[in-house]
């Protein structure tokens, strides 16, 4: 029977035994094996086990998938859609701001608030119909 150290190398596990997954092994191509006593009661039984390497079956590789079969969500790479729902919210705000500038100083001023915003109804007007 090999020894390591103090440790009796096993090629089979006894009966009752099982693998110690709680300690590395120290000697190559070994695991530690148990008996299940407790090591306070001072029953406990320590082996090495020998772990015979397994042949690996060859990896197969499969071809990529086609393009045609790679399925991606259509957001997920921000369209150019979503770019431009993007560009006009951050328009909105822009504009939005400009017009309440514009009727603070109608306010400061004295102006008519409500033909400043008759004036951007025209503007608004003037340019669906140049659209259409």
């Amino acid at each position: 029977m090999e020894k390591y150290k103090d440790w009796d190398i096993l090629n089979e596990i006894p009966i009752g035994w099982s693998i110690d997954k709680t300690a590395g092994s120290p000697a190559p191509n070994t695991v530690f094996i148990t008996n299940g006593k407790s090591v306070l009661s001072g029953e406990q039984k320590r082996s090495l086990l020998r772990v015979f390497k397994q042949e690996m079956p060859p990896m197969q590789f499969s071809a990529p998938p086609k393009e045609k079969e790679i399925k991606v969500e259509q957001d997920y790479f921000f369209p150019a859609r979503t770019v431009n729902e993007l560009a006009r919210k951050k328009f909105q705000a822009s504009l939005l701001k400009d017009i309440i500038f514009d009727l603070k100083v109608c306010e400061i001023e004295g102006w008519d608030k409500k033909e400043y915003i008759n004036e951007i109804k025209i503007l608004v007007n003037s340019i669906i119909f140049e659209v259409d």
